[in-house]
């Protein structure tokens, strides 16, 4: 089960399959979790932007209570914490995962009277939506403003910047949820969680803030 928006219930259902948690996960759904370290990551970028001297920082979240969104701004706000930010201070807005929710979060960012220097974005297609409305309005990346994403698909390298972004390892994460599930479907005993690391991958979106 990749996707966290289901139903619990539908998976205690008489004859359902053994059923194995990945990447996403459902709350009070009772079967292992294999999942990428995301409250870790989500913490990793808070530190790069701070330690480049960010102190206004935008975070564009995931969906409202989606399990990589909760998970993700628990690290932010961790991030903050250690840096010594305030959670007031810093700005959030609400996307979707989407390349389109990004590009429409770059035209409420330009209408902020206080800009962010720097964006966190829950995944990389919102970061690379955002940062071609911020290119059209005529900001520069990461003159301007840095962005930073999470996940590393393929796209983020291609993007104009390349984005610096967390990557997980999706392979790793497929691999050990089909062996959970393979332990699973054998009735052999398998962890109830399993949280695998994540790392900051530096490309050229980040920079020192201009002021």
């Amino acid at each position: 089960v990749l996707d966290g928006g289901l139903d619990a219930d539908l998976f205690r259902q008489p004859n359902c399959p053994p059923v194995v948690q990945a990447c996403e996960w459902i709350e009070g759904l009772e079967a292992p979790r294999v999942l990428a370290d995301n409250a870790e990551g989500a913490r990793l970028a808070i530190d790069h932007l701070t330690g480049l001297g960010h102190h206004r920082i935008l975070h564009l979240t995931g969906p409202e209570g989606n399990s990589l969104t909760r998970a993700r701004r628990e690290g932010v706000l961790a991030g903050f914490a250690k840096a010594g930010l305030a959670e007031a201070t810093t700005a959030q807005l609400r996307g979707d995962f989407s390349l389109r929710s990004g590009h429409a979060a770059a035209a409420q960012l330009l209408q902020m009277t206080t800009r962010p220097t720097a964006v966190f974005c829950d995944n990389d297609e919102m970061a690379i939506g955002l940062i071609n409305g911020l290119s059209q309005a005529g900001m520069r990346v990461p003159q301007d403003i840095s962005v930073v994403g999470f996940d590393n698909i393929e796209m983020s390298a291609y993007a104009l910047p390349p984005l610096t972004t967390i990557r997980q390892h999706r392979d790793r994460l497929g691999r050990h949820a089909a062996t959970a599930l393979l332990a699973r479907i054998n009735a052999q005993q398998t962890p109830e969680d399993e949280v695998l690391p994540v790392e900051l991958l530096l490309r050229a979106s980040t920079a020192a803030p201009a002021s």
